[in-house]
């Protein structure tokens, strides 16, 4: 049973700005999430996923954590072929020369770049065994899950922020794996996430996917997909953070928290002595459009343990107290129907990267 929102919860209200997604225009500078939280536990998310024309799809992730005395950069890249070959690293990075600025998105570090001038991002990044040089065009505006807050213990202080400056864009530039190269060209997503509370204090599992294509032709416009649902364990216990966006080309056709999605087909990984679901099943309703189908794992591409990117000493301390997120990354493609107020019904099958997470 789920459990009933404590007093003074609120997660992404209001609820009307949901059905109006063109109207939804949030600042530039509110999408930088840099209130002053350094005295407070927090940890920021910059989180970049695609496909290229070619089949590859990729995640880039940096994020910044800052608990306590410990305050760290980490960044994954996950890149993967059509032919299930595939790239991961997950790992520090040096803050001595780590370099962020407070008027735009912009990070650089070791000769390595993210960054954000008006509808355009430029990610520049190389590891040993993978390089890019990516530059991103939005083809709609930054959108926010209602106001973009989601609080849920009643309490000021501990929140969660979501943002989606990047719902769906072009992409040019190159990806290199190895020592191949291959043109970037294709569609990209990316969002941004701040959490503020102390560590353990807000655990979650939940799933994710974020998809993309074209039904006809090399002509159409791309189709988005990008769902991330989270439920809360622990204290509090059984409260569900839903987000659900799609866009076709420039038209948004629906973004909604009001869905319904079950796991299915589970798959037990030894090494994380845990499960995970090989299918996800969406159905929603919403702005006279219906939308049903599955996320199917083509393939599990990784499994992290979140506690492995923390410095030993920190690892030993936190691993005694807090539970351990894990997340499985997969490579999959959706496929489904939508059926739309004029009667009409699109098929749809969309490829992209998903996650399932869960604590232990």
């Amino acid at each position: 049973m789920e459990a009933a929102p404590a007093r003074g919860v609120r997660i992404y209200e209001p609820a009307a700005s949901w059905d109006f997604p063109e109207l939804v225009s949030p600042a530039r500078d509110s999408l930088l999430f840099s209130e002053p939280v350094t005295t407070r536990n927090a940890s920021r998310s910059f989180y970049y996923t695609g496909v290229s024309f070619d089949g590859y799809v990729y995640v880039i992730q940096v994020f910044h954590w800052h608990y306590g005395w410990f305050d760290g950069w980490g960044v994954t890249i996950l890149a993967s072929d059509s032919n299930g070959n595939c790239y991961v690293h997950e790992g520090r990075i040096s803050d001595k020369d780590l370099t962020e600025s407070k008027e735009a998105l912009s990070i650089r570090f070791g000769g390595n770049l993210v960054e954000d001038e008006g509808d355009t991002s430029r990610i520049l990044l190389a590891t040993d065994g993978f390089r890019c040089d990516l530059v991103i065009r939005s083809i709609l505006p930054p959108w926010t899950p209602g106001n973009g807050y989601a609080l849920l213990v009643g309490d000021d202080d501990i929140y969660m922020r979501k943002a989606v400056p990047v719902p769906l864009a072009t992409t040019s530039g190159t990806l290199q794996i190895g020592n191949k190269t291959i043109s970037a060209k294709g569609w990209c997503y990316g969002d941004r996430s701040l959490i503020v509370a102390p560590p353990g204090k807000l655990n979650f599992t939940g799933c994710a996917f974020r998809v993309f294509g074209q039904q006809t032709s090399d002509d159409e416009e791309p189709w988005m997909l990008a769902l991330l649902d989270y439920t809360s364990v622990g204290r509090p216990a059984g409260l569900r953070i839903p987000m659900l966006l799609m866009a076709h080309g420039r038209e948004w056709i629906l973004t909604s928290k009001e869905y319904q999605i079950t796991c299915e087909d589970l798959v037990h990984d030894a090494d994380a002595s845990f499960s995970y679901p090989s299918r996800i099943h969406l159905s929603v309703r919403s702005r006279g459009y219906s939308l049903e189908g599955d996320y199917i794992c083509d393939r599990l591409v990784a499994t992290t343990d979140v506690f492995d990117n923390f410095p030993g000493l920190l690892r030993a301390m936190v691993s005694v107290f807090l539970k351990r997120p894990i997340i499985f990354r997969m490579v999959g493609h959706f496929e489904g129907t939508l059926a739309k107020p004029d009667g009409s019904v699109e098929r749809l099958r969309l490829a992209g990267e998903g996650d399932y997470f869960t604590v232990r």
